[in-house]
């Protein structure tokens, strides 16, 4: 089993001998903002040629119209904050390829970039993968969402999640702004999964009330299995017949 604990203790990732930083709370902010230039879903984009370009080459090439040039700004105030330089410039090697340049001595090069976003996305628990089936998924996706929202009770802001994690842990809020995000996501996640579980438990040995037979009461210390971010997410037959025509699948 292989077991990779750097995000839990907070250590940098290397690309190409490259250190990259998981973002602290103090900036979480900032990583937000910047972070959406990797947030692009290339592959829904109906030009097979943006479609085989590396996602380096998309970024930059949407860059160059004036409208998209904020992208640009972003992306290199994202890797100054995760390479904690200012010194990233970029340039084309002589394959006419996009690079990188890290302190003037470290490199990533464009085919690096895909690694670089990925490492990104699991240092701050950020979904980068695009698994895009199309706009029409997109929307149909988004409109479930907004649907299940609705449903759920609203769950408090970051603000609040961050006051709420003080008062559980007696910690101080200088102690937070020096965790990463992942430290704090996955403390915070574990603490309402160790008050729902105790809950569940003193309602079982206090035999005030009674669960189904077979059924297991979750303890404080089980596995919390990563979630798909769509899956509470159900799409109706049509709309799904609707995406699949679009997009040249075939039910069988």
């Amino acid at each position: 089993m292989n077991i990779d604990l750097d995000n839990v203790w907070g250590n940098p990732k290397y690309v190409n001998g490259v250190p990259i930083y998981p973002v602290t709370m103090e900036n979480i902010l900032k990583l937000y903002e910047t972070s959406t230039c990797l947030l692009i879903p290339k592959n829904s984009m109906s030009d097979p040629k943006i479609i085989k370009m590396s996602y380096l080459a998309f970024l930059i090439e949407l860059g160059r119209d004036e409208k998209n040039e904020h992208l640009l700004d972003k992306l290199d105030s994202l890797l100054k904050l995760v390479t904690r330089t200012e010194n990233i410039n970029y340039f084309i090697d002589e394959k006419n390829k996009f690079v990188i340049s890290v302190d003037d001595d470290g490199f990533i090069k464009e085919r690096d970039f895909e690694k670089l976003r990925e490492i990104i996305g699991s240092q701050n628990l950020i979904k980068t993968k695009d698994d895009s089936l199309g706009s029409d998924f997109d929307k149909a996706k988004e409109k479930a969402k907004d649907d299940l929202a609705k449903r759920n009770s609203k769950m408090a802001d970051l603000e609040q999640q961050i006051v709420a994690y003080k008062c559980e842990q007696k910690t101080s809020y200088e102690e937070i702004r020096n965790l990463t995000i992942y430290q704090f996501r996955k403390e915070l996640e574990r603490i309402i999964f160790s008050k729902s579980a105790d809950v569940l438990q003193n309602a079982q040995y206090s035999g005030m009330v009674s669960f189904k037979e077979g059924t297991k009461i979750p303890h404080w210390l089980d596995q919390i299995e990563d979630k798909n971010p769509d899956d509470d997410l159900v799409l109706s037959k049509e709309q799904l017949d609707q995406i699949s025509k679009k997009n040249g699948l075939v039910n069988k």
